[in-house]
């Protein structure tokens, strides 16, 4: 049976990775043996990947073709729910912004792409920040929901 690795985990992250390029090319990488990078990717193992090897890692998803550094997307969404406050909305009025945001995005986007308007251009940037900012609320908010805070 599969282990389940939860999203937004840095155990995730390297399974990503891996499913890309491979594990004993993980493994090159880092310097390390296999079996220690699959245990990096287990949530039940005491043993935890260092920085410089998840940026090595990153560096490799993105060259064989990836579109981000997963170690990277991981680390910076959870800073940012970190500093999420405890007080904002509950889960449900999260989860309504985090649509609305969303619909808007992708509004913007579509009218962006048929039109060479720099304004088009910015609103449609500004209506996906909005978006990305929400659905992090989102989260955060689905996180204080689960520990039964909201």
């Amino acid at each position: 049976m599969t282990k389940r690795r939860e999203p937004l985990t840095f155990h995730r992250a390297l399974t990503v990775i891996a499913a890309r390029i491979g594990w004993d090319k993980c493994a090159m990488l880092v310097g390390r043996s296999e079996r220690l990078v699959r245990m990096w990717s287990d949530p039940d193992a005491d043993s935890e990947i260092s920085i410089i090897d998840a940026l090595r890692l990153d560096g490799a998803f993105i060259a064989a073709g990836g579109d981000h550094g997963p170690f990277h997307r991981v680390f910076t969404t959870q800073l940012e729910l970190a500093a999420r406050d405890g007080t904002s909305a509950d889960l449900a009025f999260a989860a309504a912004n985090a649509a609305r945001e969303s619909g808007e995005a992708i509004s913007a986007l579509i009218e962006a792409a048929t039109c060479r308007d720099p304004a088009k251009r910015r609103a449609a940037r500004r209506e996906a920040e909005e978006a990305i900012e929400a659905l992090t609320d989102g989260i955060a908010a689905l996180d204080r929901h689960e520990v039964g805070e909201a």
